[in-house]
């Protein structure tokens, strides 16, 4: 699409669809006062050093400061001094600095204000050398912007000679066909002095001039045939020609660049205003089919975001059509592109494109792209649940592929060729001796990579390996990777790379996991990374035996992986005996300090421990868990856990001699806890007192006697006989002896009080 048709498109897309942006745009935010005072005085401090400085430089340094301000309060001081009658150095320091930005590609903002100020410049100014650097610093400008300027003086019948001679001066500057014309034009001017310099101006550029007006006038034909390019010989001309090209070239090459970017928002709101998904397939579809590669690239993203999103439908037939004309596209950025989003597309039969596409791709980049692809695309293929299938042939074309890719010396193209012989070989479809071949390849990958470089490498190509030996792997592609890669993996396991020990041990578990705890055991728990650890871990938790509680035992206390440790401990009991359940216990219940359970752990161990006991209908046992649970719970003052045990408990105890001696156990535990005693003492006298009355002298009177006498810190004897009163009993005459009881302990109580907090004030 040449220039002219493109902005003639753009300006009737954009006039559309653009306008309430640029009116958004237009609007401009409130400057703050305090930061706009504080430019305001630098834009004048600038000024004077502009102004009064006592040396060049530090004029010009001001000069450039006042150039380059993001202000239109710097510009308009600039314009005062280029206005004012006096200060010729500092118009000179000005001009200077126009020049030095326009060799250092610099962009002068708003420069067409500049025009008028500078040609005034160089029509007032009677020092030559100020006068040359006037003319050169309206190099900025392309000489159709300061023709009709530099007429005006040349023809004006009031200009001074001083100032027709310096209009030549920048005519000879100008790096532009007319300005060489016009110079050989005003060699036969009537005013002596400008036809005199401007034969002086084209023996600088190069160009000998015939005294005689007929020598004149052959020299400017034969410019105009030849063109001028062939009589500039000055050096400094000549850059000053390829320099303002190269301006344009990179004003054009913007100004395209911003429209083409407004062009493709335009299509953006184009493409949100379709009806429904089928339209917009079909926008897409007619985009992918545009001549500017800036705009399928623009389409292809819009797809790639649908992949990734949820708009995961096929593609209709017009847009899988024209997408996959792109993969052999002359653009090297569309075919990559291109590769990338058929990554996603794994509903798209795209193997035979890709394929014709690597037989005669010259680019590493987009090779390597297209192989990732078409190994996707084959990977997907292979799934029971694909719609879509690939011969045998192109599986074997893509694994032929793929080895060459891994034996390539670069990381990535080893690794992508790794990662498809892994997809391709874990779905089978191979007899035993090709798919050895493949397995076998990536091992010798593996060994031919350097320890010492490639780490990352390693340690993929390994991973590799170790998933095909996991049961994703169909038939007997993992018994053949598992007989092949053991030995790997065992030696791997001293490797110094955390990465190529981690996807060792992944290899041996996928393996077999109790081969692999019994020979991890031993070191590993301790290894220095934190991975390896847990990965460990986490093994134990599945297949661990009563040994490894040894092990992990240890870390439960370590920051970061004690609960693991813990919830492994938790499945290794559930799969070992009573016994052992019993003896760690015990082991925990002993230990003190920071060897010690906590008390939630002790309570899912106890647990478990319950309902082991429960199956082998333990009632001895059962009662002490249970018994134990209840501490636990009451300690931690949740009543309705320790009130379910309290009762679980009671239970478990028989009709002997030992009844109340039990009773007044789970008594003893009750009342030590303050915030819950009443209610826990409460429930258990309610179903004593359902079946006997209390006696004074049973172990259970004299556990609430003591309690009474010596209560534990923080206790209320009051709020425990008060809720004792409370106790519901069918019939009172029944119990007289609980009744009895009952008033002595509120009197005691009542008459304990006092006495305590007399005390407690002296």
């Amino acid at each position: 699409m040449d220039a002219a048709r493109r902005f003639i498109l753009l300006a009737m897309l954009i006039t559309g669809v653009l306008r309430p942006v640029a009116a958004k745009e237009a609007a401009s935010k409130p400057a703050d006062e305090s930061a706009k005072a504080q430019v305001n005085r630098q834009v004048r401090a600038n000024k004077t050093l502009l102004l009064e400085g006592k040396d060049e430089q530090t004029r010009l340094d001001a000069a450039t400061l006042l150039l380059f301000g993001d202000n239109g309060e710097s510009r308009k001081e600039l314009l005062d001094v280029l206005a004012d009658k006096g200060h010729p150095e500092s118009k000179a320091a000005i001009c200077k600095a126009l020049i030095i930005a326009r060799a250092d590609r610099r962009q002068v903002a708003h420069e067409e204000e500049l025009i008028a100020p500078l040609v005034s410049v160089l029509s007032t100014e009677n020092d030559p050398c100020r006068a040359e650097l006037a003319a050169e610093s309206l190099l900025i400008f392309s000489y159709r912007d300061i023709r009709g300027h530099l007429e005006r003086i040349l023809t004006d019948p009031n200009a001074t000679d001083v100032a027709r001679s310096n209009a030549v001066k920048a005519l000879k500057y100008q790096p532009d066909e007319q300005a060489i014309f016009r110079l050989v034009e005003l060699v036969g001017s009537p005013k002596p002095q400008v036809a005199a310099e401007s034969r002086k101006a084209l023996m600088m550029l190069g160009v000998t001039v015939p005294e005689d007006p007929n020598g004149v006038a052959a020299l400017e034909k034969a410019m105009r045939e030849r063109g001028p390019e062939s009589f500039l010989k000055n050096p400094l001309i000549m850059r000053n020609w390829l320099a303002s090209r190269e301006s344009r070239i990179d004003d054009l090459s913007v100004s395209l660049a911003q429209w083409e970017q407004k062009y493709l928002t335009a299509l953006g709101k184009l493409y949100d205003v379709q009806a429904d998904e089928k339209a917009r397939s079909a926008f897409l579809a007619q985009q992918l089919d545009s001549p500017e590669a800036s705009v399928e690239l623009w389409a292809l993203g819009k797809l790639e975001e649908l992949r990734k999103g949820t708009g995961k439908g096929k593609p209709s037939p017009e847009l899988e059509k024209n997408l996959l004309k792109l993969v052999g596209h002359r653009d090297k950025r569309v075919r990559l592109r291109t590769a990338s989003l058929l990554t996603l597309m794994w509903d798209l039969d795209s193997t035979s494109k890709l394929l014709t596409q690597l037989g005669v791709e010259k680019d590493a980049e987009v090779r390597h792209g297209l192989f990732v692809a078409l190994g996707n695309a084959c990977y997907y293929a292979s799934l029971p649940t694909s719609s879509v299938k690939v011969s045998d042939a192109v599986r074997k074309q893509t694994l032929e592929l793929a080895i060459r890719f891994l034996r390539q010396p670069q990381s990535q193209y080893a690794r992508s060729g790794a990662d498809v012989i892994r997809k391709l070989l874990e779905q089978d479809g191979l007899d035993a001796a090709e798919s050895t071949a493949y397995l076998t390849a990536l091992a010798d990958r593996y060994r031919q990579t350097s320890p010492t470089t490639n780490h990352g490498l390693r340690g993929e190509l390994l991973n590799a390996m170790a998933v095909l030996c996991a049961e994703r792997s169909v038939g007997h592609v993992r018994a053949q990777a598992a007989q092949l890669y053991g030995p790997v993996f065992d030696q791997a396991l001293t490797d110094e790379l955390e990465a190529v020990r981690l996807a060792a041990i992944d290899g041996l578990i996928n393996i077999d996991k109790a081969a692999a705890i019994k020979k991890l055991r031993g070191s590993f728990p301790g290894d220095p990374s934190a991975a390896i650890r847990g990965k460990l871990t986490d093994l134990a938790g599945e297949v661990g035996r009563p040994d490894d509680l040894e092990w992990l035992a240890k870390k439960l206390g370590t920051a970061g992986e004690g609960e693991a440790a813990w919830q492994a401990m938790l499945k290794v009991f559930h799969r070992s005996g009573i016994d052992v359940t019993d003896a760690w216990l015990s082991r925990f219940e002993q230990a003190t300090g920071a060897n010690g359970l906590a008390p939630e752990r002790m309570i899912s161990l106890l647990t478990l421990a319950e309902q082991k006991a429960k199956g082998q209908k333990d009632t001895k046992k059962l009662g002490g868990i249970r018994t134990r649970l209840l501490a636990l719970y009451a300690g931690d003052n949740n009543a309705a856990r320790a009130t379910e045990y309290l009762a679980l408990a009671a239970a478990t105890i028989g009709d002997g001699p030992q009844r109340d001696a039990e009773v007044a156990q789970l008594l003893d535990i009750c009342l030590k806890s303050p915030g819950i005693a009443g209610e826990l003492a409460a429930a258990l006298f309610g179903a004593y007192l359902g079946e006997r009355d209390l006696a004074p002298d049973s172990p259970v009177a004299k556990s609430l006697s003591g309690f009474l006498q010596k209560p534990p810190p923080g206790a209320d004897p009051n709020a425990v006989t008060s809720r004792l009163r409370q106790v519901a009993v069918k019939d009172p005459e029944s119990r007289p002896q609980w009744g009895e009881l009952l008033l002595e302990w509120e009197a005691f109580a009542k008459a304990k009080k006092p006495a305590d907090q007399d005390k407690a004030t002296n």
